[in-house]
């Protein structure tokens, strides 16, 4: 991204970005609700070998039907819509994520929990779209290439995923599904998502349509940096899906609140530190990222920043406990409300302060988001502790603000001050929490020393907790 944006130029870049927004809700048709669905269904099914079969083509197959139905929808847009005319190379490029996301089959190596060969993949497909991008975008110009290498690290792996799952069942079309039975909840978790992806995308669209490329390519860089946050956090939710839900599909509702709990701990553990160096280094974050052409930027990321700690409550409450336990009813009547919210503010607030009303709007949707979701989350489940970590994850921010005060003092180069700031923060926070003996964190020592050393651990009893 760094060599992207400075290569494209602010004017490119918010061409590419309102283009991939608008592409984001046909991706989003396409796949209905169907990798929730399909986690939460299949995990409970995944060793049942003939009924995990049958459950996998029928997600397959109507994966591809959405999607042709998808691509009709699509052509009719840039033969109606003029305003689209000078994208439209941009949006068929982009638009080829559609058919590759219905191969992709991902959704099977979640249930699957292969988190090791998506991480592998990824890598590998980010590598050499690494390389794609410094071999072939040189000038603001290449623009289509840039948008065809971006389509080519999704490709690459939904194209290596549907050979490598036969490893558990050969997919394949079927007549034979299950309409009456999987329609309403794939349809009522397709809701949710749109309504998702209409409080995410809908700043960047309406920005786009009311103040033009320049404006989103500064907002695109706060919310790529936001994005690039969110997906590294997300991760700790991501992989916990599967296991909850088999657990729920279980009945083993002690577990169930042990893993949360945990689940919960490392978030406020992780996110709260990343809120606090967000604002303390939006500037020097940027300058590093996209270069002085974008400092306008800081303020939007800062108040992203502090959308990060409501979107991972919302996340949390929502994904986690609200969708494994289906009431998935509710959290769509909470999304719908902060997406329609979201959108009625961006229309009034961004003519009048552009790219930062975007940002603000993004902090209220999430804000009534989490406050709605825990509120009904809550009633189905207790989680103890959470508060004793709040506190001492504050306190270990706390040393975060005191260590960059510090380095403020001592470094006087941006770039030195930025990585000293980093290095010493992690430490110092640490630190910290090991010292106030925060869960999230002994719990990480003590997998990380079983690990390297298990056959100290073999005769100890863990506590369920651990």
């Amino acid at each position: 991204f760094p060599y992207v944006s400075r290569i494209l130029g602010v004017d490119r870049l918010g061409r590419y970005n309102f283009a991939a927004s608008i592409i984001s809700y046909f991706i989003l048709l396409s796949g209905l609700g169907i990798q929730a669905y399909a986690v939460r269904e299949g995990a409970g099914i995944r060793d049942m070998r003939q009924d995990f079969k049958r459950f996998c083509d029928e997600m397959f197959t109507v994966h591809i039907l959405s999607s042709i139905g998808t691509y009709l929808l699509l052509a009719i847009l840039l033969v109606t819509a003029p305003v689209f005319r000078s994208y439209e190379a941009l949006l068929f490029i982009l638009s080829l994520q559609i058919v590759f996301k219905a191969i992709g089959i991902e959704w099977m190596f979640s249930i699957q929990e292969e988190y090791a060969y998506i991480t592998f993949r990824s890598m590998l497909f980010q590598m050499i779209s690494l390389i794609l991008l410094f071999v072939f975008v040189k000038t603001e110009n290449d623009i289509n290439r840039y948008a065809a290498i971006t389509v080519i690290s999704g490709a690459g792996s939904n194209l290596l995923n549907f050979i490598y799952a036969r490893k558990y069942c050969r997919i394949g079309f079927t007549k034979r599904i299950n309409w009456k039975k999987h329609t309403k909840p794939i349809m009522i978790l397709f809701a949710m998502s749109l309504t998702v992806t209409v409080y995410v995308s809908s700043d960047i669209t309406v920005l786009g349509f009311l103040c033009g490329d320049r404006a989103v390519g500064i907002y695109a860089v706060s919310s790529r940096i936001y994005t690039i946050v969110k997906n590294i956090l997300s991760s700790v939710i991501i992989v916990s899906i599967p296991r909850l839900s088999a657990l729920s599909g279980k009945g083993s509702k002690e577990d169930f609140c042990l893993v949360a709990e945990d689940i919960y701990r490392t978030l406020l553990t992780l996110v709260l530190p990343a809120v606090t160096g967000i604002l303390i280094l939006n500037r020097e974050i940027i300058l590093f990222i996209a270069g002085p052409s974008y400092l306008e930027a800081s303020l939007s990321l800062c108040l992203l920043s502090a959308a990060l700690f409501f979107c991972f409550g919302a996340y949390f409450w929502g994904q986690c406990i609200l969708v494994p336990m289906k009431h998935e009813q509710a959290l769509f009547r909470i999304t719908l409300l902060s997406a329609v919210m979201n959108v009625v503010l961006n229309l009034i607030l961004i003519p009048l302060g552009g790219s930062n009303a975007a940002a603000f709007t993004t902090v209220i949707a999430e804000g009534v988001a989490y406050f709605y979701s825990r509120q009904k989350g809550k009633k189905y489940i207790n989680l103890h502790g959470i508060k004793t970590t709040f506190g001492k994850s504050l306190i270990g921010c706390a040393g975060i603000t005191g260590a960059a005060f510090i380095c403020r003092q001592v470094f006087l180069n941006s770039y030195v001050y930025t990585i000293s700031t980093i290095t010493v923060s992690v430490l110092v926070y640490a630190a910290i929490e090991f010292a106030l003996k925060n869960q999230a964190v002994t719990g990480i020592i003590y997998h990380m020393k079983f690990k390297l050393r298990p056959e100290r651990f073999s005769g100890r009893k863990e506590s369920k907790h651990e």
